[in-house]
């Protein structure tokens, strides 16, 4: 649940309840979608999965052509982590957008980078697991572009807002994006595993998939407490032969699918991953 929010821009914090801040019409990030942004979680006094998100930050600059060296992490993590803490929040939900600050039209004149961070308290702490599964099912009428950016969080965000209501319009909690090859790619807001037999089972990031930061930590996690993990290409019907079916992101941890395309499913290796994750 979502209690209050705050918005950072132009070097101030904004309560939007009160006062919203003013965006210029004329941003890149409004006209062309030229920015990108990371979703984060804040909880036991911290920024979780701090290292992974510098990492992804800085490749989605390089990737992007925005200056690496305009920016510092580590100060923009303090001062969100400082804030949070000012305003007695026990945990937080963090987006950090970055754009380029330029004119010109679709080619920019120059490469300045701007930023800004909009947090939202929440009442759960930690991950916790979905107590119920949701309900997921497929998406096909768009599908993921084989290319570099779509390992990114780009604000080009189109398909996900399709598959979005197209689930929404089916009475389902999230569905399945395919890639270009007409294989599982992930979902409107997370990366997915599927269990079969020993095995838990993801696309790799050559299927074009976003590089989650909560896709590595599960992986990480999920192999040195001696599960096997591959990462390997997964098409469709794997899904519906699968025994689980497991969604990933920064915020919300891991959440377990109790029904997919009808089929009901188990949530064992969910919760003893939930369970490390905490």
């Amino acid at each position: 649940m979502i209690l209050e929010t705050r918005v950072y821009h132009n070097g101030e914090w904004h309560n939007p309840a009160k006062k919203a801040p003013q965006f210029d019409f004329r941003s890149r990030i409004h006209k062309y979608g030229d920015g990108f942004f990371e979703s984060m979680k804040f909880f036991g006094g911290s920024i979780r999965h701090a290292h992974h998100h510098t990492e992804r930050i800085r490749r989605s600059l390089m990737l992007l052509k925005m200056p690496v060296s305009d920016i510092s992490t580590d100060e923009i993590f303090q001062l969100i982590e400082e804030y949070i803490k000012d305003l007695q929040w026990a945990q937080a939900r963090i987006r950090l957008s970055f754009y380029r600050e330029a004119d010109g039209y679709y080619t920019p004149n120059n490469s300045r980078l701007g930023f800004f961070i909009e947090i939202k308290q929440m009442e759960n702490e930690g991950y916790p697991l979905n107590s119920e599964g949701l309900i997921l099912g497929n998406y096909h009428e768009l599908v993921k572009n084989e290319n570099y950016l779509s390992l990114l969080k780009t604000q080009s965000s189109l398909i996900y807002v399709m598959a979005g209501l197209h689930a929404q319009e089916q009475g389902w909690n999230d569905s399945v994006i395919f890639n270009q090859a007409g294989r599982v790619c992930e979902t409107v807001s997370s990366n997915i595993f599927c269990v079969s037999g020993d095995f838990i089972h993801t696309p790799p990031l050559s299927e074009h998939c976003i590089d989650g930061v909560m896709r590595r930590v599960v992986i990480e996690s999920a192999q040195a407490y001696g599960y096997q993990v591959s990462e390997r290409p997964i098409a469709e019907i794997e899904l519906m032969a699968a025994s689980e079916i497991f969604l990933t992101n920064a915020v919300s941890g891991i959440q377990w699918v109790g029904n997919y395309m009808g089929k009901p499913l188990h949530n064992g290796t969910a919760k003893v991953l939930s369970q490390r994750l905490n």
